[in-house]
């Protein structure tokens, strides 16, 4: 994700996720509430579900993230 840049508002699931280039992200939620997220360059973290989100760049660099949803069993 480039600076300034905006993803699509979409509600996650469980996951892993492992920053391979960091930076800042603000997710903005359906509500107006926003979250700052600060990731740094290698650092891992397994997130819960959570609601619809949007995440945006507003950080000054390109922040690469590499997530692995996990499925649950039915």
């Amino acid at each position: 994700m480039k600076p300034g840049e905006q993803g699509e508002s979409v509600a996650r699931p469980y996951r892993v996720i492992r920053a391979v280039r960091g930076g800042t992200l603000l997710r903005v939620y359906a509500d107006g509430k926003t979250e700052k997220a600060e990731w740094k360059t290698g650092e891992v973290r397994a997130l819960e579900a959570s609601p619809a989100y949007a995440p945006k760049n507003v950080g000054k660099t390109t922040i690469i993230l590499y997530v692995v949803a996990i499925k649950q069993a039915q």
